[in-house]
């Protein structure tokens, strides 16, 4: 038996959920509507498990790395920006509070990641 191997799939949807959902829960600490953390759980996990799943096919090598939901993958820029952008879409009311919260920033720091995400967008 190889003990050494990486197992030949990818981790269950649900397990990627449940992280994501504990990870934006304890950031939200009940300041953020449960109906509106929902819907961005549901994105962030649409989302990143597409990516994984397409990473595991796409990059046979790193098939252990893509196993398994490594949490600094749902703080990359481009998940948060996909959050903003639902949040504006959808013209949340208190939607720059609410990203605050969800991406652990202050006021100078959201404002500098705005100008970030425009101009990346932008360019």
């Amino acid at each position: 038996m190889l003990f050494w191997k990486t197992k030949n799939k990818i981790a269950p949807r649900q397990d990627f959920q449940s992280k994501i959902e504990e990870y934006y829960f304890e950031l939200a600490e009940g300041q953020v509507p449960n109906e509106l953390l929902n819907q961005i759980i549901s994105k962030v996990t649409d989302q990143v498990y597409s990516d994984y799943k397409r990473f595991w096919k796409q990059y046979p090598k790193s098939r252990k790395r893509y196993s398994a939901l490594k949490m600094d993958d749902i703080e990359h820029l481009f998940i948060l920006y996909m959050i903003t952008d639902f949040l504006h879409e959808d013209n949340f009311s208190d939607s720059r509070r609410y990203s605050k919260i969800l991406f652990k920033m202050n006021n100078d720091e959201y404002d500098k990641y705005l100008d970030n995400k425009d101009c990346f967008e932008t360019k």
